[in-house]
C-alpha cells in the first residue's frame, strides 16, 4: 500500500470503549498528527478477556462486532478507512487492514505512538521508533516498580515514554520512575473540531466521572485511591449554593441515593457520552466543568490535568479543576480556576460568576495556548528526536 505522506501508527482503544469522551481523547491525538502532515494508520488490540464493551447490550465480551462498526463509522469521519485501521481480536484475527496490511504499515511508518492503552504485540517491533503516553500517573509507574500486569510490561518495549505526571523530580511528587526516564506531556485537544458555545451563566455546573475505576494501590506505605475518595470532601457542595450542580457519575459503587439527598442532580453518564453529538451537547449545556481528580493524582502531586477539561475549554466553557500540582505549568486565571478543598471550590465558583463572560472567552484561548493538538504532538516528536 502506497502512502503519500509520512506515516504514523497510533495504537489506542477507541473500539473497545466506545464512549464519546474516550474516543475524542484519542481522536485529538490522531488529528494533531494529521495536521502536522502525517497519514495515520490506527491499530487496536484486545489484550484481556471481555474487553469489548457493547453499550447497546451493556455487556463486555470478546465479540468485536460493535467495536468494528464503531471504528468504521468514527474513524471514517477523520479520513481513516477500514484499510487504514487494524483491530486485533481475542483470537488474534486482524480486522480492517488484515495482518499483511498492518505489517506493511509498520514497516513503512516513521513511528508508533501508543496512547494510554498498555498494548504490546510482537509485530510492533517492525517499526523501530516507538513512543508511549501514560495517562494514569502513579498507577502505571507503581505497576512497573512492582512488575504487576500489562501496565508493567507494555511500556518497556517503547524507547520514549511520556506521562501526564508533569512533576517528576519535584520534592513533593511521590510518583516513582518505574525504572525508566519519563518526559512530561499533557492531554491535547484539536480546537478546530470544537465550536465555542455562547456563554450562559444560568447553566448548571457539571461533573462527569467514574466513581471508582479500580482498586487502590499501595506505594511506599501509602494507599492511593480513586475519585470516590476525593469526592467525599466535596459531597456537601450543593448546600452552599452556587448551583445547580449536575453530576453524570458512572460505576456500580456510586452512591446515587446519597448524592441526590445532598442536592446533586444526577444525569445518565451513558446517555451523555453515548455519542459525540450527545457529549458536545452536554458540554454546551454546562456553565463550567467541575473536575474532581483521582485521589492518587492529588496525593502524589503529579501535576495531572483532565483530558475532559480540555474539551470544555475548546468549547468556550471554563474549568474548575482540583489542584494536582498543575499550577506549576498552567497559571491560574480566566478560564481555569483551581481548588484544593471545599472552601477554595466555593470561592472559585464565586470568582467564576463575578465575570462569567470573561472566563468563557478566555477558556478557548487557554485550550489553544496550552493544549492544542498540533503543538503537543510536535513537542513529543521533538523530544523523541523524530523531526
Amino acid at each position: 500500500m502506497a502512502y503519500s505522506k509520512p506515516l504514523a501508527i497510533v495504537v489506542a482503544s477507541v473500539g473497545k470503549l466506545p464512549y464519546a469522551g474516550i474516543s475524542l481523547y484519542y481522536l485529538h491525538q490522531i488529528i494533531g498528527l494529521q495536521d502536522l502532515g502525517y497519514e495515520v494508520h490506527y491499530a487496536e488490540r484486545v489484550n484481556r478477556p471481555d474487553e469489548c464493551y457493547n453499550p447497546v447490550s451493556g455487556i463486555s465480551s470478546d465479540d468485536p462486532s460493535f467495536a468494528l462498526d464503531y471504528l468504521e463509522r468514527v474513524l471514517g469521519e477523520y479520513g481513516i478507512a477500514p484499510a487504514r485501521f487494524s483491530f486485533i481480536d481475542r483470537e488474534n484475527r486482524c480486522h480492517g487492514s488484515g495482518w499483511e496490511g498492518l505489517r506493511t504499515a509498520l514497516r513503512s511508518a516513521d513511528f508508533v505512538l501508543t496512547v494510554a492503552d498498555p498494548t504490546w504485540f510482537e509485530e510492533l517491533e517492525l517499526c523501530p521508533r516507538r513512543m508511549f503516553i501514560d495517562a494514569d500517573p502513579l498507577f502505571t509507574q507503581v505497576a512497573m516498580e512492582t512488575k504487576s500486569g500489562t501496565r508493567a510490561i507494555a511500556p518497556q518495549h517503547y524507547q520514549t515514554l511520556f506521562s501526564y505526571c508533569t512533576r517528576f523530580g519535584k520534592t513533593d511528587c511521590t510518583v516513582p520512575p518505574g525504572g525508566r526516564t519519563w518526559f512530561a506531556s499533557r492531554p491535547s485537544v484539536a480546537t478546530r473540531i470544537w465550536t465555542p458555545a455562547p456563554p450562559d451563566s444560568r447553566l448548571p455546573l457539571t461533573g462527569l466521572m467514574h466513581w471508582a475505576a479500580g482498586s487502590e494501590v499501595i506505594w511506599d506505605g501509602v494507599a492511593y485511591g480513586h475519585k470516590d475518595r476525593e469526592f467525599q470532601n466535596f459531597l456537601d457542595l450543593p448546600s452552599y449554593g452556587g448551583g445547580p450542580f449536575v453530576l453524570a457519575v458512572g460505576g456500580r459503587r456510586a452512591p446515587r441515593d446519597l448524592l441526590s439527598q445532598r442536592g446533586w442532580q444526577l444525569a445518565d453518564p451513558l446517555e451523555q457520552t453515548g455519542t459525540i453529538e450527545n457529549y458536545r451537547r452536554f458540554i454546551a449545556g454546562s456553565r463550567a466543568d467541575l473536575g474532581i481528580a483521582k485521589h492518587a493524582y492529588v496525593a502524589s502531586r503529579c501535576g495531572w490535568f483532565s483530558d475532559r477539561a480540555t474539551c470544555f475549554l475548546a468549547s468556550g466553557r471554563p474549568v474548575l479543576h482540583q489542584d494536582t500540582g498543575f499550577r506549576d505549568w498552567l497559571p491560574e486565571g480566566p478560564g481555569v480556576l483551581s481548588f484544593a478543598n471545599l472552601e477554595e471550590l466555593r470561592e472559585a465558583i464565586h470568582r467564576l460568576d463575578l465575570d462569567y463572560a470573561q472566563h468563557a472567552r478566555a477558556a478557548r484561548a487557554v485550550a489553544q495556548e496550552y493544549f492544542e493538538a498540533t503543538r503537543i504532538a510536535g513537542e513529543m516528536l521533538d523530544v523523541a528526536g523524530l523531526r
